[in-house]
């Protein structure tokens, strides 16, 4: 079941803990509001289940939600076995934008966040906004 927020370009689909989905939402806004050139902002489950999303994401929620968790699986497998450790983050630069994707505990539980720019927004300030909402969670979590 996916609720809309009246007329905005946000979607929810509430898992069985509405807290998570209340405070994957709250990632979304929080990123929006601070990337202003990013395209889109997807928080999925570890499994890969969408959780929330806003802005104006190209193709399916739920497709990458699959998609972000399984990049985020193997790039955590890739910092393992090279002996890299666990990454922060792992981006996707293509020819017309970038895909940054960032594991965080939201609520006790892992999930996976998207973010989708243009290559005019820089990767710094991504990866610094996404680092901040992973502060901001984990002050919400006590």
């Amino acid at each position: 079941m996916k609720r809309r927020l009246a007329s905005a370009p946000f979607s929810v689909a509430p898992p069985s803990d509405s807290a998570l989905a209340d405070q994957a939402l709250g990632v979304v806004l929080a990123l929006l509001v601070d990337l202003d050139g990013a395209a889109g902002i997807l928080v999925a489950s570890a499994d890969g289940v969408q959780l929330a999303h806003g802005g104006r994401l190209h193709g399916d929620p739920e497709r990458l939600a699959a998609m972000a968790s399984s990049v985020a699986a193997l790039s955590d497998t890739a910092g393992r076995e090279t002996g890299i450790g666990s990454p922060r983050c792992t981006v996707i630069e293509s020819n017309d934008g970038r895909l940054v994707v960032r594991g965080m505990p939201l609520r006790d539980r892992a999930v996976v966040v998207a973010v989708l720019t243009g290559r005019d927004l820089p990767l710094d300030r991504v990866s610094h906004s996404m680092a901040a909402a992973e502060a901001r969670a984990a002050l919400q979590r006590g």
